[in-house]
Parts: C-alpha cells; structure tokens; sequence
C-alpha cells in the first residue's frame, strides 16, 4: 500500500500538546484549527480525533510512545469515510486535518498535581526533552518555571482517562464547548464534573459516542463486566454504555492477543504492527513513523509535502524535533537500561537511538546557531546524565506513595478461562480466573517495612499479607503476583529481580504448581528473596491460599516474558 501524502508543520513539543487537549471543543470550524498546518491551506474541520492509548500500567514507555506518535501523526491527509462525514458539494481532493490526542491511561487519576505525584518521572523526563538547560523550557506554551506552574501547565497539556471520562460526561448535558469550559473553570475542586455525575441520566449516559483509539505498547482491551463481557476501556466504557470504541491501529512489542483487526482499507492512515523481541515500544513507533515519512531522517525541504513548511524555519523545526527526540529516548533508555541491558536489547532500538541521537544533535546545533554563546552554553547532550536524572526520579517515585499505591502504580491484569475436571470423568467445565501482576523498582524487604512504618502493626507479616488481600480484593484478583526490580549497592552491587506469587483461590493452584515445576528452570527461581531478614511463610492451603517467593536468577525475564508463561501454565497450555 502507497503512503498517504501528508501536510504538516511542527510546533513547540508542549504547544502541540496544549492544542491537542483542546481539539475536540475549540476546533469546530476549520478557520479555528491549530497551527500544525500551513496557514495557506484551507482544509474541512475532522469528523472525529483519534485517541492514542497507552496501556492501563500507564508506564513511561505507554505514555510517551502515545505522545510522540501523536505529534507527528497529526497532519492534514486527503478526506475519506474515514476521517470526514460526507456532506454536499464537497469536492474529491479535500483535506481533513486527522487529530491524535494522547490519552494517559489512568481512569482514576487527572493530569496536575496528583499526576505528577504518581509519575515524576514523565514529569523530569518531559522537562528534560523541551528545557535546554535541563530544567525548564521558554516560549509560547512552555514551562516558566518547577513546581506550581509546572503542575497547571501539565494539567492542561495533557490528558488521562479520568479527565475524558468528565468531558465525555459534561458533553452529554450540554455543547461540547460548554463542557470543555466548564471543566476548565472548575478542574481544582471538580465541582461541575460532580454536578454532571449527579444530574446526567440514564439516556445521556447511553447515548452513542464513537471513539477512534490507536493502540500503543498493548493490543487488547479487557473485558469489562460492566460493559457486556466485551473489551472496553476502564474509566469510560463502564461509566458510558453507549460509547462505541473502534481501534483503529496497533503498534506494540508483546505477544499478540489476537483483539486488534487488520482492517487498513478501512483506517489507512494509522499503522497495524505488533513485534515481539523489541525492548520498547517507543523504539517501533520511530521505525513506523520513519517508514510512513511522517518523522525524515534530515530536516530537508526537498520532501514535496515538507516543503509546504514553509512558516517553519529550518533550525526551528530541527530544535522542536530535538525536542520530541529526548522525550522519546527518555523511554527506550529506561526501558533497556541505557541499552545496556543486552537481553532487552534489538536491533530496533539500536537503530531508533541512533536516529533520535541525530535528531538531537541537529538541535543542539540549531539552538547554537540561534542564541548567543552565553545563552547557548547549556545546548549539549550527555546521554548518560539524562537516563541517570530520569531513572533516579523513577526509583524514588515510590517513597511519597501508599503500600496500595505502590502496588498498583506498574500494574497489569488478565482474565484467563481455565478447564477444571469433575466428576463423573471426563466431564469438563470452565472457569475464569483473574490474574494480577505489580512490578515495583524495589526490593520486597523494602515493601515489608513500607507496610510496617504505614500500618504501625507489630507483626510484619500479618501486615504485609494484610496489604496483600486488601489490594487483591479491590482489583478482586484470584491470583496476584508481585515482580520487584532494583539494584543492589556495593559491596555485593547487582541487578535483581524477585517473585511472589499469592493465589486467593483454589481455582488457581493446579495452574500455580504447573507454573513453579515450569519456571524453576524457566525463570531460575530460587526461594527466598534478596535483601532483609525477613522469612516468608511459605503455604499451601488446598482450601485455596498459596504462597511462594523467589530470587529470579534469570533477570533477563521481565513481565513480559513472565506474564504469558503464567497465563499458558494457568490454561494449561503445553503442559
């Protein structure tokens, strides 16, 4: 399939992410749409934007790899059912400006403070990729300066499931405009998304609303007991049982699920690309992106749809590429460890490194050409200080948290239908079983004390098991796993990994043992954890609790080779 032809001109990373928030109630008309394109070129207002979904774990890698693809798929491509609703006299080579809004995962959260508190990592990675002096940006749209402004900028920058849930809710009593200036006026104390929740009924909240989503580093939506048993969105297909979501593309790095259909006659514009064996998924949106001549590898005037850039000099739009550039290698860096995890490592996120390292370059040289040397005294790249700065604000992220916050902040689960056998033989029934897994960056020693400084209990254990039901039933998990990554200092300096697996039900414990005779070789597991001096109680109740905890030798095995390797030995898949 040809590549579409594509307008675009860039913009100011932090820009761009303003307008994209406001696109869907402050574009209706096309003299109202957003400089990313040419002024010179008159195009139709879309039918709809495209939401670029991260998944529900809301990780570095999910939530900048829906930024980045964002910015550079926003562009004017030629109208078609698919992007402009038909209407008179509308003539064969009009252009439809086709909006990507990233869509922070998080169906509990709002962008702002309470954002920036559960990631400060997207935060000093963001802040790193469009302040040249490593802390702050200037200009239209930018960061003035830490703290508050930081908080207010962000909150209007960006936007997570929670806040489309209240916009969607708001535009059910009213016009889209009013919704989106009722939910501005009032985001501190959410007073009008409270009256909306209050005074919407039934007939608002069944009302039809279409959602084009493109999936980034997942390719299945959960199914939703609220939503019918089929895959939806946590946040908003269970708050809204009239919307309608179509995905409308895919660009992940784990085992296909089989959910995303190849459809690109349908949606041409936005890729389909599911490939394992990749460490980031931010690595393969470069490649796609590159492949569709939506990022070239030279800010070069000779493309015939660059050329219609003309507004943007060129040093401009190599400093607003730089810009995109840091952020998208602030993912691939903590996802491989600095590329130096070489188990991680592809030939993939080799070539995207390189390209983004070059792309950086190129604005490191703009932004010296444009400013005086005094000003242009901090326009320089050291790789390594930028990982080590996000990496640090990573690892210290869970100290300001809740034990319950902690364990749901890198979260992700499954729902798997499992064959049990009961009499008389040979009949079998099935069952379902939900399946939760946490990775934290600490040690499960650390986790301990955390739950015994927050509970103040005088048995450790009891506090920490107390922890564990208590997350267990909110998620009303029958099986949850906790993963810990983190490095040791000296003098016994390393990289490890533990495992805990507590099954809440007996459903599970066929699968459970079928897991640990499998990945005892698989995994390296060795009981007993890393640092502390804590003991476990190591259990088997066949009324339905179990519990084992391991060393993972093996640290090379994440949760994504993890994952498949339970769900498999819960179905008992190869066994």
């Amino acid at each position: 399939m040809s590549k579409p032809r594509t307008v675009t001109r860039r913009l100011d990373l932090l820009r761009f992410l303003k307008q994209a928030h406001a696109f869907p109630y402050h574009y209706s008309h096309s003299h109202d749409l957003p400089q990313v394109l040419p002024s010179s070129l008159s195009i139709a207002p879309a039918k709809s934007p495209v939401y670029v979904l991260g998944n529900p774990s809301a990780d570095l890698d999910s939530i900048i790899s829906a930024i980045i693809y964002s910015y550079f798929a926003t562009r004017a491509v030629p109208a078609g059912p698919s992007t402009i609703a038909s209407s008179p006299g509308r003539q064969g080579n009009d252009m439809v400006l086709r909006q990507h809004i990233p869509l922070i995962n998080l169906p509990d959260v709002h962008a702002g403070q309470e954002l920036k508190r559960l990631r400060p990592e997207f935060f000093t990675a963001l802040g790193l990729a469009v302040g040249w002096d490593g802390s702050r940006a200037t200009g239209d749209g930018s960061l003035a300066k830490r703290g508050t402004d930081e908080v207010e900028a962000l909150e209007g920058s960006v936007l997570t499931v929670a806040d489309l849930k209240e916009r969607l809710l708001l535009s059910a009593l009213g016009s889209p405009g009013d919704a989106c200036r009722r939910s501005e006026n009032e985001a501190s104390d959410r007073r009008g998304y409270n009256e909306a929740a209050s005074r919407r009924t039934s007939h608002a909240a069944d009302e039809q609303t279409n959602l084009d989503v493109m999936m980034v580093d997942w390719n299945t939506l959960p199914k939703l007991p609220l939503n019918g048993g089929k895959g939806g969105i946590e946040g908003l297909s269970d708050a809204l049982p009239g919307l309608v979501i179509s995905v409308v593309g895919c660009i992940d790095h784990h085992d296909n699920e089989s959910f995303v259909p190849r459809e690109p006659a349908s949606h041409p514009h936005d890729p389909y690309c599911i490939q394992t064996g990749v460490g980031s998924c931010m690595s393969l949106v470069v490649r796609e992106l590159r492949a569709q001549g939506l990022w070239a590898d030279n800010v070069s005037f000779s493309d015939p749809c660059a050329a219609l850039d003309e507004e943007t000099p060129a040093d401009e739009t190599a400093i607003y590429e730089a810009q995109a550039a840091k952020l998208a290698m602030a993912a691939i860096l903590i996802d491989t460890v600095n590329m130096t995890a070489k188990s991680k490592v592809s030939a993939v996120d080799t070539a995207a490194v390189a390209f983004l390292e070059a792309k950086i370059q190129a604005g490191v040289d703009a932004h010296l050409r444009s400013k005086s040397q005094s000003s242009a005294a901090g326009a320089s790249w050291d790789r390594q200080s930028f990982y080590d700065a996000i990496a640090l604000t990573k690892e210290n992220s869970v100290e300001n948290l809740t034990v319950l916050e902690v364990l749901g902040r890198d979260y992700k689960e499954w729902t798997e239908i499992i064959a049990t056998k009961t009499e008389p033989p040979g009949i079998n029934h099935t069952k379902t079983v939900k399946l939760g897994i946490c990775s934290i960056v600490k040690p499960l020693s650390w986790l301990m004390e955390k739950c015994d400084r927050e509970s103040k209990d005088v048995a450790p254990n009891d506090t920490f098991f107390k922890y564990l039901s208590s997350f267990a039933a909110e998620k009303n998990l029958d099986l949850l796993v906790v993963m810990t990554a983190f490095r040791t200092p000296e003098p016994k300096a390393g990289f490890r990994r533990e495992l805990l697996l507590y099954a809440l039900n007996r459903k599970c414990l066929n699968g459970v043992e079928r897991f640990h005779a499998v990945a005892v070789g698989e995994l390296g597991l060795e009981e007993g954890i890393w640092t502390g001096h804590f003991t476990f109680p190591v259990f088997d109740d066949r009324d339905g609790s179990y519990l084992r905890v391991w060393r993972q030798i093996d640290v090379s095995k994440s949760r994504k080779q993890v994952a498949p390797l339970l769900r498999e030995t819960l179905r008992g898949v190869g066994v």
